[in-house]
């Protein structure tokens, strides 16, 4: 009687978990709408595994909004460096994916270089990088390494000044990312947002991205060779601050996906001793649909003093009153400082430098519907 107990309760248990299946694999034709909490207060994504969990994150706050719409692949200006591309995404560049019955894949991007250079770049997935699978269940674990590479000339701005410090002459830069991505499948329950509760397993995914850069050495006309920057300037921040962007980054993130629905129910960025919530991105359940005006004015943003060594200046002219982000990049288009701010017509504001580290920056700064003012470059100094 008891061992009939036991295995009736094991049964119950697991019908009462979902399995993910490939018809939530984005297709062409589809929109996926989601809403962004930037400071996501009193919700832990991060509970011990386990199944039968309840995530309550209805308090979450749409502090930006986003649709990924997915085309054919042959709606892509870049398709033919992507054979076998099944769609695109299209924003300031194209990404392109690759999809079979059991994996939804990213295989690269196109377009503008992602660190706001003005150059045009194809960067590749090799191999193309898993972003969902399928049949998707409790207790799955899946791993993968893929590399990509993006290569820049050297003799145009912001990289002429970059390297013009160097002891050698540097023709071109190249860098690799390895990405290694590790997902384990380790709860399964509902998750609350707004407008909706669903069942959701949770994957737990790890990634750690290291970034290195190769430097052209010409060593004499017509004949050079490709060096590890980070032998040239010794692994430190030398090499007009590239060489602090240099190493692995690791970024964690809570999944959770519904059998149903294509987009993720929510992902949660958290830090990486899981003792904080960067930020969760989280399906936006629009109920009363808003139609907002679009307005086009000719904002303009500067920085001063550039270079900066302590603090930067930011003056903001033509401005219409409203929300406003300003978002500053590496070099390499990694985000590293971001504020919200509420600007209208001619304004200043002051950013304090003591946390950045000497180098070069991209900053930008962006209405509240996603529009930029302006995205420009910003030098940082340091003693």
């Amino acid at each position: 009687m008891l061992l009939a107990s036991a295995l009736s309760a094991i049964c119950s248990l697991a019908s009462a978990q979902i399995t993910v299946t490939n018809a939530t694999f984005p297709a062409a034709g589809d929109s996926l709408v989601y809403a962004i909490d930037d400071v996501p207060l009193g919700i832990n994504p991060a509970t011990p595994p386990g199944s039968n969990q309840i995530w309550d994150f209805s308090t979450l706050q749409k502090d930006d909004t986003l649709s990924v719409v997915y085309r054919p692949a042959s709606a892509g200006t870049e398709v033919a460096n992507f054979p076998g591309a099944d769609l695109v995404v299209t924003g300031q560049g194209e990404t392109y994916f690759n999809v079979t019955n059991t994996n939804f894949e990213t295989m690269g991007y196109a377009g503008a270089d992602p660190a706001g250079f003005g150059l045009d770049v194809v960067a590749k997935f090799t191999p193309v990088l898993y972003d969902r699978y399928a049949p998707m269940s409790f207790f799955d674990i899946k791993s993968q390494t893929s590399n990509l590479s993006l290569s820049f000339p050297t003799d145009q701005p912001p990289l002429d000044s970059v390297f013009s410090n160097l002891p050698v002459n540097i023709d071109s830069m190249r860098v690799r990312i390895t990405t290694n991505r590790l997902g384990v499948v380790d709860g399964s329950g509902t998750t609350t947002i707004p407008g909706g509760t669903y069942p959701v397993l949770r994957e737990k995914r790890t990634d750690y991205t290291t970034t290195n850069i190769d430097v052209y050495v010409l060593l004499f006309p017509g004949f050079g060779q490709w060096v590890d920057l980070a032998t040239i300037i010794g692994g430190g921040g030398g090499g007009g601050g590239l060489g602090n962007f240099l190493g692995t980054d690791t970024t964690l993130t809570y999944r959770f996906y519904n059998d149903i629905e294509k987009e993720e129910i929510a992902i949660a960025t958290m830090s990486n001793d899981l003792s904080t919530v960067e930020s969760i991105r989280f399906k936006n359940n629009v109920t009363t649909p808003a139609i907002e005006p679009k307005i086009t004015f000719s904002g303009g943003i500067q920085a001063f003093p550039n270079p900066a060594v302590e603090w930067v200046r930011f003056d903001c002219s033509n401005l219409v009153q409203g929300e406003y982000t300003l978002k500053i990049f590496n070099i390499i288009g990694k985000l590293v400082w971001k504020k919200n701010y509420t600007l209208g017509g001619t304004t200043s504001f002051r950013v304090e430098l003591d946390d950045f580290k000497k180098g070069t920056y991209i900053y930008s700064l962006v209405d509240k519907q996603g529009n930029a003012v302006g995205t420009k470059r910003l030098v940082v100094l340091k003693p």
